[in-house]
């Protein structure tokens, strides 16, 4: 009986439009984060959640949940402000990042000189499967604070950008 009525909320589901469906989500997604007392704050005009998390030792990171477009998105900005002189360095790292990711793209603005890693996810995974939601922003964290030490390495220690994906890339598989 549980999995017909799981069924059929799923082809209800679909049958709305988009507006209804990015709603649906959107109310889900507040309601993670109320139940799961994160500190956030939440933009209802906006249509955005900002959470901040811990994305290194005694480092807190501002997350940010949106839904438009018809996709789920997660943003987070690695790097607040760089040195110029490390510019060229950051797209290399930023470059390796992006080849290896199979969700998500690391950004390099140079304009405002920020990083930021961003990824996105289309609607319909989260609207039709229970606890996706929470799965992304939980391999975005994950993966964010992977990022986030990367960079710290070669802005901090000038490590080169092959050394640090090369030893990510062994602790990886180490893991596994």
């Amino acid at each position: 009986m549980k999995k017909i009525k799981y069924y059929l909320q799923r082809v209800y589901r679909l049958s709305l439009g988009l507006k209804k469906q990015e709603e649906t989500v959107w109310r889900e997604l507040k309601k993670l984060h109320a139940v799961s007392n994160w500190k956030s704050g939440v933009y209802e005009k906006e249509k955005y959640i900002e959470s901040v998390f811990e994305i290194a030792n005694q480092k807190a990171g501002a997350f940010f949940y949106m839904i438009y477009d018809g996709c789920f998105h997660c943003r987070v900005k690695i790097l607040e402000d760089f040195p110029a002189d490390f510019t060229t360095d950051l797209f290399i790292l930023a470059a390796h990042f992006n080849n290896l990711l199979n969700n998500g793209v690391v950004i390099v603005n140079v304009n405002s000189q920020y990083v930021e890693y961003h990824q996105k996810r289309d609607l319909l995974i989260p609207l039709l499967y229970n606890g996706e939601i929470h799965e992304q922003l939980i391999r975005h964290y994950n993966t964010s604070k992977d990022i986030y030490s990367a960079f710290q390495r070669l802005i901090v220690e000038q490590e080169a950008p092959a050394i640090i994906i090369a030893d990510l890339l062994k602790q990886n598989e180490s893991d596994s």
